[in-house]
């Protein structure tokens, strides 16, 4: 992120709040993880978050098949399209990461619509923390990023730019905020929605 005369850096590491979301999945048990990304072309912070998912799945030794990830405009119809498509597969992935909130939005609303339960059957996270992400059910956990303190550093930055003086750049935290949409992985793996099967299998 960069606001200001001068591309002043105003802002976080993307990929490190993406790869601290994916490593939070990965401790509760989660192997089948997938992604529902924004669209990388022209955005950095995008192509970002998808490389620290893959970061820290490579530090396991695990991979980000092509399959596991669709980009998506930033959209609520987007993110339930995607999230049926990645329910479809076969294991389906036990938790979504998704590139922003209102993704994960629309894919809690896809879940509901195919009979899941979040986070029985699958867990879902976001990033942003919008107030939209503590609005919905079940409550999104998602990637808290400090949009205030980005705003008034930026401004300041103007005007310093403005007068002359030189602004230093100051990276932000970002921190998880864990709400009720993401718990451990469920006990099996249900075979793909509209096989002609029953969409949950009995635990062994």
């Amino acid at each position: 992120d960069r606001a200001g005369q001068g591309g002043v850096p105003v802002g976080f590491d993307n990929a490190r709040a993406a790869k601290a979301m994916a490593e939070r999945v990965l401790a509760l048990g989660h192997r089948h993880l997938a992604m529902i990304a924004g669209l990388t072309t022209g955005n950095d912070r995008a192509t970002a978050r998808v490389a620290g998912v893959r970061a820290a799945l490579g530090y396991r030794g695990l991979a980000l098949a092509p399959e596991r990830l669709i980009e998506a405009p930033y959209t609520l119809v987007a993110g339930e399209a995607a999230f049926a498509t990645l329910m479809a597969q076969d294991p389906r992935p036990t938790a979504v990461l998704c590139g922003n909130d209102v993704l994960a939005a629309g894919a809690l609303r896809a879940a509901r619509a195919l009979g899941l339960a979040v986070p029985g059957a699958v867990s879902i996270t976001g990033f942003d923390d919008i107030d939209l992400a503590e609005a919905i059910a079940p409550g999104l956990t998602t990637v808290h990023v400090p949009h205030r303190r980005m705003g008034r550093f930026a401004a300041g930055a103007l005007l310093a730019l403005r007068a002359g003086q030189a602004v230093e750049a100051r990276p932000l935290e970002t921190h998880i905020v864990m709400r009720a949409s993401l718990g451990g992985p469920p006990a099996y793996q249900s075979r793909p929605m509209g096989s002609g099967t029953a969409s949950t299998s009995r635990k062994p």
